[in-house]
């Protein structure tokens, strides 16, 4: 095991700088990302949280939206609490800006909640508001993360469809990996277009998490005709489930440990590597989601 963790930390220090210059967002267009999985129980809204972090201490401005309409709970692993939600915005004319709380690093966060569902059902007028109010954060921000629900409901692949980049979190288990696929056909099945990337939690070691990543890509490169690209994987780090527990990010715990710096490799992987796209802007990512709704 010794070795095996050896093997994995010199991986992890190993980065894509250098591969390609940073990607540099256009005027009023921040980069939205979404970040789901096919089950839950995957680590998907620690991973979000962390990954902000790490985006933010490179520099980034960070916004984090969370779309999980059943568990809504990105503010419970930052160990805040949010006053408001997207359902303020909606019912009671509060303004974006006072919606959106702050975490660490200078990272903000809105929480969706019951606000989700009730977006399906807005009139042509509150749909002009509420985007007109959320196009806001295309000025401040420079990566906005979608943190879905866990499944293949309509609501998660709608939030997954309209993005400008999807990161599919799963596990070596059996069962995550086939609702990893089982996402993933559900995305080619709804004509989802924009690059997926891959990342494996909870590996043991080194060779699993090459090994999850090799099934996924070639199966989803054979049968569906997808490429998906393996953007790294985060090491088993019981750290993580101290952290958890006093409900503070594991890079504000424990920044040293394996696992963060295994997530901080995957965040200059996202910043640095040359397979980003030119960024389209949470203006644009809320009309697609609208439109889908619609149809």
């Amino acid at each position: 095991m010794a070795d095996q963790a050896e093997k994995l930390r010199q991986l992890v220090q190993k980065s894509k700088v250098g591969e390609a210059a940073i990607i540099t967002k256009p005027a009023n267009k921040a980069r939205v990302i979404t970040v789901t999985s096919g089950k839950g129980g995957v680590g998907k809204t620690n991973f979000t949280v962390n990954l902000a972090i790490s985006l933010a201490k490179l520099g980034q401005k960070v916004l984090i939206i969370d779309a999980d309409l059943g568990t809504a709970n990105v503010d419970v692993v930052l160990g805040r609490t949010s006053k408001y939600n997207l359902l303020n915005i909606l019912e009671d004319g509060l303004a974006i800006n006072e919606a959106v709380s702050e975490g660490p690093y200078g990272i903000k966060y809105l929480s969706g909640g019951s606000g989700i569902h009730h977006l399906a059902n807005l009139t042509d007028s509150q749909l002009f508001s509420i985007i007109s109010q959320i196009s806001l954060f295309d000025d401040w921000a420079d990566t906005i993360l979608i943190d879905t629900g866990a499944g293949l409901n309509r609501n998660v692949l709608n939030f997954v469809i309209a993005a400008d980049e999807v990161i599919i979190i799963t596990t070596p288990e059996p069962t995550a990996i086939t609702d990893a696929y089982a996402m993933m056909k559900a995305y080619i099945n709804n004509n989802g277009t924009s690059p997926l990337k891959l990342v494996v939690n909870r590996v043991i070691e080194v060779g699993e998490g090459e090994m999850v990543t090799d099934k996924l890509v070639k199966a989803a490169f054979r049968f569906l005709g997808l490429s998906v690209i393996g953007i790294g994987f985060i090491y088993e780090d019981r750290n993580l489930i101290k952290a958890v527990k006093n409900q503070k990010p594991l890079l504000l715990a424990f920044p040293d440990t394996l696992a963060s710096k295994c997530i901080n490799n995957i965040a200059q992987n996202i910043l640095f590597g040359n397979y980003a796209v030119p960024p389209r802007g949470i203006k644009g990512f809320f009309s697609r989601v609208f439109d889908f709704w619609r149809q």
